[in-house]
């Protein structure tokens, strides 16, 4: 039994364990592969050692910064590297936590 509402009401949904590479394993060891995209999900799979060690350096140094308030050598430097990727005119770049809708069809 659940207490969560989920998106299939009254189908049991798999419950997911733990994840390695683009494999998802459920508590009765049957593994899926995760092609599923959304909000918090990239594409560089599960548990990879070198966003892991990524990960932990950013959080030993600072793990979050309210973006109203503060910047930060993350931001900083993503926003170079997204810049630089950008053709003419687009020169800024605007950092969100979640997927936005175009205000326009592109």
């Amino acid at each position: 039994m659940t207490r969560l509402l989920h998106r299939s009401i009254g189908q049991a949904l798999p419950h997911a364990a733990s994840a390695q590479g683009v494999y998802i394993t459920d508590t009765e060891g049957r593994q899926y592969l995760d092609g599923s995209g959304g909000a918090a999900v990239t594409s560089v799979g599960h548990a990879h050692p070198e966003v892991l060690a990524a990960m932990r350096a950013q959080i030993d140094n600072l793990c979050y910064a309210h973006t109203g308030f503060f910047t930060t050598d993350a931001a900083e430097e993503l926003a170079e590297k997204l810049v630089n990727l950008a053709p003419e005119p687009l020169n800024h770049v605007y950092l969100v936590s979640g997927a936005q809708k175009p205000l326009r069809p592109l």
